[in-house]
């Protein structure tokens, strides 16, 4: 597979002389790694995965998040007499990717495990969920810089409620599992079988050494794909990371309501602790998040710059997108310059994939 050019950028149509162009540049890391991790994730083929069969789920899942552009970009790269998905090898795995793209927090161990019965390896299907939930990231990225550079038209939508989560009691390993929101650490079991230390190459062990990732089950699991992990890694650190633009603990806020939305517990455990070690005076607003319940609107009884950002991360989070041109009219009458638009953005975009990875391949549990 050959790119001319970034991908996003083609696909928008950016000006290299626009704001947003300048932007994505003074954003490299993030922005070379995802060119890198799209080009990487679709010539990574696997027995049950070729390239065709990758760029037909790629379709699906755009088309479904809501990004017909990105959708129409995957499904001009297959031919349709290409695919060819055996009922027994391929229905489970399609159940599971449904789930993920609509219904993240619906995902549990009876689902990943009908997949592997069905003759999916570890490897495989990690490259599957590593496929689908980066799409999904794409899509919301590139539906967020249309809104930016005012290419879109969308509707005006109702605010966003928080989404279901949690309410079982224990894992599946009998550990006591959280039933709230909170800001406490948490720890996260697997469904599947992550990778043993030892099994790594010394190069692979470097790297996650050097991200500080060696000793976490969730990362040992992610690295049966571990060209993908280091690539979402550097992606991660370039968007959270990074001098100037928008507040980190803004960011770390906006992955906090991603997870709100998508009902992922310990997410939004990470990440609103971190924005309450940023912005230590902000921990009340955190909480407030926090315990919004199923059904209330996420976006209420905040400062008014806390309040649009709330809105949009909670919109460009729903599946399908239903974020809306006013709503960056909104943070651009608030102050908010390209860059820091950019940042948000691309905070909410990634925890599309995060949060999607870490419902869809195992459970949180209390470590008290």
């Amino acid at each position: 597979m050959i790119i001319q050019q970034d991908l996003i950028n083609q696909l928008i149509h950016l000006n290299p002389q626009s704001k947003l162009a300048e932007a994505r540049i003074i954003r490299d890391v993030a922005t070379d790694h995802l060119q890198l991790a799209f080009e990487t994730i679709f010539s990574t083929e696997s027995e049950h995965l070729t390239q065709s069969i990758q760029f037909y789920l790629a379709e699906q899942v755009a088309r479904k998040t809501g990004s017909d552009l990105l959708a129409d970009y995957y499904v001009e790269q297959f031919n349709a007499s290409d695919i060819q998905l055996n009922p027994t090898q391929y229905d489970s795995a399609l159940n599971y990717v449904d789930v993920i793209i609509e219904k993240p927090k619906q995902a549990n161990k009876a689902l990943v495990t009908a997949v592997i019965e069905s003759g999916w390896h570890e490897k495989d299907f990690l490259l599957l969920a590593q496929l689908v939930t980066f799409v999904t990231y794409q899509a919301r990225l590139i539906e967020g810089l249309l809104l930016l550079n005012g290419q879109s038209d969308r509707s005006i939508t109702p605010p966003v409620t928080a989404g279901i989560w949690n309410t079982v009691s224990h894992t599946a390993q009998g550990r006591i599992a959280p039933t709230a929101f909170t800001q406490d650490q948490l720890g996260w079991e697997s469904w599947l079988n992550a990778r043993d230390v030892s099994t790594l190459s010394d190069e692979e062990a470097n790297v996650m050494k050097k991200m500080g990732q060696i000793s976490s089950e969730y990362f040992l699991l992610l690295a049966h794909q571990s060209k993908i992990l280091e690539l979402r890694t550097l992606i991660d650190r370039g968007i959270f990371y990074t001098p100037e633009g928008l507040p980190r603990w803004e960011r770390e806020y906006a992955a906090a309501v991603v997870s709100k939305v998508n009902g992922c517990i310990y997410c939004a455990s990470v990440h609103a602790r971190k924005a309450s070690h940023l912005a230590k005076d902000r921990k009340n607003d955190i909480d407030q998040l926090l315990a919004t319940q199923t059904g209330e609107v996420l976006a209420q009884n905040f400062d008014e710059r806390l309040l649009a950002i709330t809105d949009f991360s909670a919109s460009l989070s729903t599946t399908p997108i239903s974020a809306y041109p006013i709503q960056i009219e909104r943070l651009r009458a608030l102050g908010l310059d390209e860059l820091e638009l950019l940042d948000l953005i691309q905070s909410i975009a990634f925890f599309s994939w995060a949060n999607r990875l870490m419902l869809s391949l195992g459970e949180a549990y209390e470590l008290n």
